[in-house]
């Protein structure tokens, strides 16, 4: 038995209690591709990446995880691929179906079977609370780890809620600090970009831009512009870039100082620039990892306000890594910075 305190054991109970339960499909629930705000999208991309989340773990001094503990998650480990294939994940509505969520006279945030391939029923009602101020917040894509692993746990054995609890939050905690978390504006929920990074010397960061109720995963975009160079001929006149020669992709990427640089908008229309560095792991004719931390990366896009909803516009993607070494100094005479330079289109709007 796990030694938490009383308020650590309450918070728990509170956020992740469920129960192992024989589900059926309630007349309030949703198909997992159905709609849904952005807790709801925050529930769906950790129940897809979890698998990702349980290896960083299990690889990870930063679980601390008991003997009990890697028992319990290398049987969710085992059976994951072939349940997140099956997708028997739903959304439900206490308000809509009373009783459904309710054990033990307490309305619960998710409910399950107790064997794997067991459906699993999450409470939409719960996704979300609101502050002082009114405002409603939603589930984070760590949070929701929490409740799966709960969850997940249950198709494996008569384990307690206490100790998937405290699992849930093990896992949790570390997705929580390999994450960082940039606002578009402080406070904003409207548009901000998360970087999970996973290794620092043998994998490629994770890259998620939130705008509005959708997650559009750059990951791939990202990593497809990573690249090494074995050598450069520095050109220090601007807007000429250095020649970059026999070039090599890195073994693997971290991504780090993020903020947003310029940014451009009126009442429907937002084209925004992010920018960060990218430090990249090079291997060139040696077993030994370079790490080069000469680039940036920039991540432009452009949303369009639909229903007072910030839309991402599909295709409006543009990432570039680049570099700003001390010694460009020249610029051409008939040289400006311009929109295009920045990533945007050449007519800025309000213009």
């Amino acid at each position: 038995m796990f030694n938490l305190t009383k308020t650590l054991k309450s918070a728990l109970m509170l956020a992740l209690a469920t129960v192992s339960a024989s589900a059926f499909a309630g007349p309030g629930s949703d198909w997992i591709g159905n709609g849904g705000g952005i807790a709801e999208k925050n529930v769906l991309f950790a129940y897809e990446r979890l698998e990702n989340y349980i290896e960083v773990c299990l690889t990870s001094d930063g679980c601390k995880l008991s003997s009990r503990e890697r028992e319990i998650i290398a049987r969710i480990a085992k059976t994951l691929p072939q349940e997140i294939k099956g997708r028997m994940l739903y959304f439900g509505s206490e308000k809509k179906t009373p009783g459904f969520f309710i054990i033990d006279g307490l309305v619960r945030v998710a409910k399950t079977g107790s064997t794997p391939g067991s459906p699993i029923y999450i409470n939409s009602d719960l996704l979300y609370s609101k502050n002082a101020d009114g405002e409603y917040s939603a589930v984070s894509i760590a949070e929701a780890v929490a409740i799966l692993i709960h969850e997940f746990g249950h198709h494996h054995g008569g384990y307690s809620h206490e100790e998937l609890d405290l699992l849930g939050v093990r896992i949790s905690m570390l997705v929580q600090t390999k994450t960082s978390v940039t606002p578009l504006l402080p406070w904003s929920k409207d548009v901000s970009a998360m970087v999970f990074t996973k290794d620092v010397y043998t994998a490629y960061p994770e890259v998620i831009l939130q705008v509005g109720d959708d997650l559009i995963d750059i990951t791939k975009a990202v990593a497809d512009e990573a690249m090494c160079y074995r050598y450069s001929i520095p050109i220090p006149v601007l807007p000429i870039p250095d020649l970059d020669l026999i070039s090599k992709k890195p073994a693997g990427s971290v991504l780090y100082n993020l903020h947003w640089d310029k940014f451009s908008d009126s009442d429907t229309k937002i084209k925004v620039k992010l920018i960060g560095n990218i430090s990249n792991s090079c291997l060139f004719k040696t077993n030994i990892l370079l790490r080069s931390n000469d680039f940036k990366m920039s991540i432009a896009f452009s949303a369009t306000k639909i229903n007072n909803k910030w839309t991402y516009d599909p295709g409006s993607l543009k990432v570039e890594q680049y570099r700003e070494p001390w010694y460009k100094v020249i610029r051409l005479p008939f040289q400006r910075m311009s929109w295009g330079e920045m990533g945007f289109e050449p007519n800025p709007i309000g213009n």
